[in-house]
């Protein structure tokens, strides 16, 4: 066996890898259509999960985002390992789509998938549910034409069972740059030199 047979041998064992773990994570949460969502910070410690039902489907690598959903059966027919939870434990920010929370992400019916740190995008009104549903169009054409790259994960766009508030929920892919406007970046984060 050549030193480059050991080295992949013993390197590329998908199943051993963190981004395995990760990765089926993200294929488990695309096929759940409902998030029990509950929030655990500063005075929010809630018992009973708000309940969201998909209402557009996630875009990720390999799955058709131009897809009709399926009917979804009845909420109450739905069992816990049929759910993805999340526990929103901070609030982010906020602005014309809402109030942004950072959370985790849980897959029940799974041994292989790791908790997801997720930022999950609420909306309130109707002004913030049109544009929350205006950026989620936006990632949905940009995953039609293939551009997925560079661009965080849609989850899925979520309507909450008894008329409230919609969310967008996405894996969390750091601070954004509005909150940080100070931050000067090199010339290599710049260019994408290493």
């Amino acid at each position: 066996m050549t030193m480059i047979e050991v080295f992949l041998s013993e390197s590329c064992n998908p199943i051993d890898e963190p981004d395995y773990k990760y990765q089926k994570t993200i294929q488990l949460a695309n096929s759940h259509d409902v998030v029990l969502l509950y929030l655990q910070y500063d005075i929010y410690n809630s018992p009973i999960p708000a309940v969201f039902v998909c209402s557009a489907p996630s875009i990720t690598t390999g799955t058709r985002v131009s897809a009709p959903l399926l009917c979804l059966r009845a909420i109450s027919s739905y069992q816990l390992k049929d759910c993805l939870t999340i526990v929103l434990t901070s609030e982010v920010g906020w602005g014309t789509t809402g109030v942004v929370h950072r959370g985790t992400l849980e897959v029940e019916s799974s041994d292989e998938s790791v908790p997801l740190d997720v930022v999950v995008k609420l909306s309130f009104s109707s002004e913030q549910w049109d544009a929350l549903r205006s950026e989620y169009e936006v990632y949905r054409q940009l995953g039609l034409k293939g551009v997925l790259k560079g661009i965080t994960t849609a989850l899925g766009f979520f309507d909450e069972s008894e008329g409230g508030p919609c969310d967008l929920v996405m894996p969390y892919a750091g601070v954004s740059l509005v909150m940080e406007p100070e931050r000067a970046l090199s010339s290599s984060d710049r260019y994408g030199c290493f």
